[in-house]
């Protein structure tokens, strides 16, 4: 909990606070030729775009939490216990991957790619060219979540077998179709670069199998007291104690 409290914070405070005036415009070669194969031919159809890809992310990032959590491990199963603590790995997950992303974000500073049309195709006094978020293209947001939101899908699907059927990894190949998806539609959209959706996808990815791992769907090395059949003891003897067995 603490560490989900200080992942919140962080997260809120860097998307918050101004990024960081680090002149970083442009992209790469390969930036540059993705934007130009993917990015929408009209204004109105990137705006298109950005809606479409908000409204996936809010589908995505809730569904750990509302279908598998509360829907399936609580309900359908009937587990409160394995349906707590399922949201609870949602949720330090999630504050854990906002955090990251929002850190990068601010020290960054990366103009966003339809920064280079304001003045021009785009008005200099419109919400996209006056607001700090102008600044905000590295590494997308929308990416992270969705795949650290497609990770804790597949991860509680492999590990608990929620639903017992080809269903699991059904839902979990979506939950990755569903994160590619919105991460185009950024490119799409004109708001992000091919190198801004990659990173937050492999760092969304990285804290999605991450997190549920550290906490729950580990191997764990057996021990002789787990081995059916044998019980083992301490008790005193002449030099201290001693460990003896039973089979």
């Amino acid at each position: 909990m603490l560490i989900t409290g200080a992942a919140a914070s962080v997260a809120l405070a860097t998307n918050i606070v101004k990024p960081l005036d680090t002149g970083w415009k442009g992209g790469n070669a390969f930036d540059a030729a993705v934007r130009n194969a993917l990015r929408a031919g009209s204004f109105q159809a990137r705006l298109d775009a950005r809606d479409a890809s908000d409204v996936g992310l809010g589908f995505i990032t809730t569904f750990p939490i509302l279908v598998d959590s509360l829907v399936v491990a609580y309900w359908y199963r009937g587990s409160t216990d394995v349906a707590q603590q399922m949201a609870l790995i949602d949720l330090e997950a999630m504050t854990i991957a906002g955090a990251i992303q929002g850190t990068a974000n601010f020290f960054a500073g990366r103009e966003r790619p339809y920064g280079q049309g304001c003045g021009t195709e785009i008005p200099t006094d419109t919400q996209d060219c006056q607001a700090t978020s102008r600044y905000r293209s590295f590494f997308s947001g929308h990416s992270t979540l969705s795949f650290t939101s497609a990770s804790l899908i597949c991860a509680h699907h492999q590990a608990l077998h929620l639903f017992d059927s080809a269903a699991d990894p059904v839902t979990c190949a979506s939950g990755y179709v569903a994160a590619a998806t919105i991460a185009t539609l950024r490119v799409v959209g004109d708001v992000h670069y091919a190198s801004d959706v990659l990173i937050g996808a492999a760092v969304g990815t990285s804290v999605g199998l991450g997190i549920p791992l550290l906490h729950h769907y580990k191997k764990e090395t057996p021990t002789f007291a787990a081995i059916p059949g044998v019980q083992m003891q301490v008790v005193p003897s002449m030099n201290g104690a001693a460990v003896v067995g039973s089979f």
